[in-house]
């Protein structure tokens, strides 16, 4: 049998997918006589009903954004330039060290400073720039899911929004239900987070479209939330794209991509971002999105990466969050990717053709419903959404439970059993051998637009002309 590290699971499966969507951009560029950077607002908005900690985390070898952390409360909004990753933490304890009961990136503060959300995390992903000059984004699932999220293009033609705006948590499989103090479930693992398994992580003999199909597990993401990626290989129906405005070979000086966030959720989030790799991190790679709450960050025009929301946060000592933390110990997440499950939001930005692409993920599970909006960009953007509440139906073997036994993230089947036909891996690392699964299935009822599983391609992936600015709402 083959068994795998569910971390390096993970970053695999994020490689592959900024692979795929980064393959004419250096030829993009080469094409361009302009030099200068670009960047892109961000705006966060939390319509949540509670707090959330927005991270943010941007793609390795690059610098983190201004703030990779910040607090969110209902009602409010934040804007930061440039983004890869966007994730809201929720339930964070703010007194002592930092931790979060969702998403939490464990950095100890709220700054995430290059740390990931630790699983289940909703998040939104975003490549700016990327292949053919198109912004990619989308909401992942992939990690498991904490809280609804969405992603709003601002400006651009032809810009979709996604969301993922179910509370999946409601129907979060208990085996991959994490839950909080009180026994409700905070957020629901990707099956691949909660069993670590390679028929749920697209790894090993499962790591192809082909071999890791869609599961029960990431079909119930997939059903919560159609919009979102619910495994690693749901492209399709969760990958967004929008073209950048602003013509780069034409046009001289700066272009960056907006990227906001809001906090629908009754709860706070600590969202977080990361960059792809080689690349430096947003100016935030976490922060605190409270109930209504919204934020910004900018990106350059070419980014790739993705978000994701930690939940229950702890804020007393060291930051530390039930589901979707990246495990800086504080609110930034400083290079660092969500912990699966979360829900990810995940770019590319000025992709293959010069459009942006962007999906929502369940490929690392569910913690919470997330959504991605493209704003501006011109027209043919899709919204993208995982808005059900995957944890409600979340299978026993992929929930992950908080401390009063309530799912409040729901595993992938790869992060929970580790096995091929679930991770697409190995013999099954093909779409053709790694179909979908009971698990995936499950996600991809539940969230129609996301990634349910590895190759979950044609109904996951969208696009948008490069140009526009992205919403991604948190419970949307």
């Amino acid at each position: 049998m083959d068994f795998v590290n569910p971390i390096d699971i993970l970053k695999s499966s994020l490689n592959r997918l900024r692979l795929k969507l980064d393959t004419n951009r250096s030829k993009s560029r080469a094409a361009c006589t302009h030099a200068g950077a670009q960047s892109v607002t961000f705006s966060f908005t939390n319509k949540c009903p509670y707090t959330v900690w927005p991270g943010t985390l941007t793609a390795a070898g690059r610098p983190q954004l201004s703030s990779t952390g910040f607090t969110l409360a209902t009602g409010a909004s934040f804007s930061l330039s440039a983004l890869q990753h966007g994730l809201a933490r929720t339930q964070c304890s703010t007194s002592g060290k930092f931790v979060c009961a969702t998403a939490d990136c464990a950095s100890g503060v709220i700054e995430c400073n290059g740390a990931g959300a630790i699983p289940p995390a909703s998040l939104a992903e975003f490549t700016l720039r990327g292949d053919g000059g198109k912004d990619f984004y989308d909401i992942s699932l992939v990690d498991g899911f904490n809280i609804p999220i969405s992603i709003t293009p601002q400006g651009g033609s032809g810009c979709q929004s996604t969301s993922c705006a179910a509370n999946v948590n409601a129907v979060c499989d208990p085996s991959l239900a994490v839950r909080g103090a009180d026994g409700n479930v905070i957020a629901c693992k990707s099956a691949c987070a909660a069993f670590n398994q390679p028929q749920y992580c697209c790894t090993g003999a499962y790591s192809t479209p082909e071999t890791c199909p869609p599961t029960q597990y990431s079909m119930t993401f997939k059903q919560k939330c159609p919009q979102a990626y619910s495994y690693a290989y749901d492209d399709r129906s969760s990958t967004f794209t929008c073209p950048v405005a602003i013509d780069p070979c034409t046009h001289g000086g700066a272009q960056s991509v907006t990227f906001s966030f809001t906090n629908k959720c009754p709860y706070t989030v600590w969202p977080g971002t990361l960059t792809a790799a080689g690349r430096p991190q947003l100016s935030s790679t976490g922060f605190t999105l409270a109930t209504g709450a919204s934020f910004s960050l900018s990106a350059p025009a070419t980014w790739s990466g993705r978000f994701w929301a930690r939940t229950q946060c702890s804020t007393s000592g060291k930051f530390v969050c039930a589901t979707a933390d990246c495990a800086s110990g504080v609110i930034q997440c400083n290079g660092a990717g969500a912990i699966p499950p979360a829900s990810l939001a995940e770019f590319t930005l000025r992709g293959d053709g010069g459009k942006d692409f962007y999906d929502i993920s369940l490929v690392d599970g569910f913690n919470i419903p997330i959504s991605i909006t493209p704003q501006g960009g011109g027209s043919g953007c899709q919204s993208t959404s995982c808005a059900a509440n995957v944890n409600a139906v979340c299978d026993p073997s992929l929930a992950v439970r908080g401390a009063d036994g309530t799912v409040i993230a729901c595993k992938s089947a790869c992060v929970a059993f580790n096995q091929p036909q679930y991770c697409c891996t190995g013999p099954n690392n093909t779409p053709e051998t790694c179909p979908p699964t009971q698990y995936s299935m499950t996600f991809k009822q539940q969230c129609p637009q996301a990634y349910s599983y590895a190759y979950d391609d044609k109904s996951s992936t969208f696009t948008c002309p490069s140009g526009g600015n992205y919403l991604i709402t948190f419970c949307p």
